[in-house]
């Protein structure tokens, strides 16, 4: 008897995904690759094992059990629940993750889907539990007062050349780094496109140091170079950002003429307060915590979340 209400309830479940398109941006991957952006997302590394392993073992931890129907169906439909975007008329795993984290105050998490769900169940209950984990996220979305763990999107256009306060989550110097280096920063605000939350508070960035120049004779300062190259969006797609005329301006507005400029960026103080200047002949230092602008780089459609919140941005 428990065996075909679990069977009728994963029917149920299986039904309501197929109601779901599967994903613009993974419509031209195959079932192989599909199954690996999966296993990242999941598990943070891709899987070995045949396809109809991998897929039964991603459907026992997602939904409890393995579904029967056609392989290349399980894949497309898990992928569209898992990975969603701005196609789908539902929220989807990533994005309800993010908006877990976002809503209990922690930044996005950067490790697996798996883990930042059980770093989740320690926060608010303690202990990370175990089960199939849309089951696991249903109870945090509920605890995070989301009634019925439905989360209400809509799909939105953030347009280009929209400013972004970000924080840097990493330190950088000259001392320390070389190019080619991976910077890490986060957003300093929430962010809004026609009232729709589009990038958290917290959510994770990338660049690259594409050149660190020595302090040298003469009271030469050194200079790290920064090539900005995405957020997170809460629907967990990217955001191209670079660091324009628009967000200088935005910077310089805010420190003045006391700002630090460090490879062509205004950087201020972890709190607001402007990072003072360095003295000549000194490395270029960014602190944890430091904060600078940037802007996005083209219109990028996605999935944002119709939230009762005043914006920030």
């Amino acid at each position: 008897m428990h065996k075909k209400i679990a069977s009728l309830a994963l029917a149920v479940l299986f039904s309501l995904n197929t109601a779901v398109p599967v994903w613009a941006a993974g419509a031209d991957l195959s079932a192989a690759e599909k199954i690996a952006v999966m296993e990242k997302e999941l598990y943070g590394t891709e899987q070995a094992g045949s396809l109809l392993q991998r897929i039964d073992s991603l459907e026992d931890d997602v939904y409890g059990a393995a579904t029967g129907n056609a392989i290349l169906d399980r894949i497309d439909h898990l992928h569209a629940y898992l990975v969603g975007g701005a196609e789908q008329s539902e929220a989807g795993f990533s994005t309800r993750l993010n908006v877990v984290e976002w809503r209990l105050g922690n930044d996005q998490g950067s490790g697996s889907a798996k883990s930042r769900v059980e770093e989740l169940e320690r926060l608010v209950e303690g202990t990370a539990k175990t089960g199939p984990l849309s089951a696991r996220l249903d109870e945090l979305l509920k605890l995070a007062s989301y009634e019925n763990a439905v989360v209400p999107v809509q799909k939105v256009t953030l347009p280009v050349n929209t400013v972004l306060k970000i924080e840097f989550t990493e330190g950088l110097s000259t001392r320390q780094n070389r190019a080619g280096d991976t910077v890490k920063f986060k957003a300093a605000d929430n962010y809004y496109a026609n009232e729709v939350l589009v990038i958290p508070k917290g959510a994770k960035g990338w660049g690259t140091v594409k050149k660190v120049v020595q302090p040298g004779i003469f009271g030469k300062d050194g200079r790290v170079d920064i090539e900005f190259s995405h957020v997170e969006a809460i629907d967990g797609s990217d955001i191209p950002v670079t660091l324009g005329d628009l967000a200088k301006q935005q910077a310089k507005s805010i420190a003045g003429a006391a700002g630090a400029a460090i490879g062509g960026m205004i950087i201020l103080g972890p709190i607001g307060a402007v990072g003072g200047a360095f003295v000549k002949g000194a490395p270029a230092i960014i602190n944890v915590g430091d904060s600078t602008f940037v802007q996005t780089s083209a219109d990028t459609e996605l999935q944002g979340v119709v939230c009762e919140v005043e914006s920030a941005s």
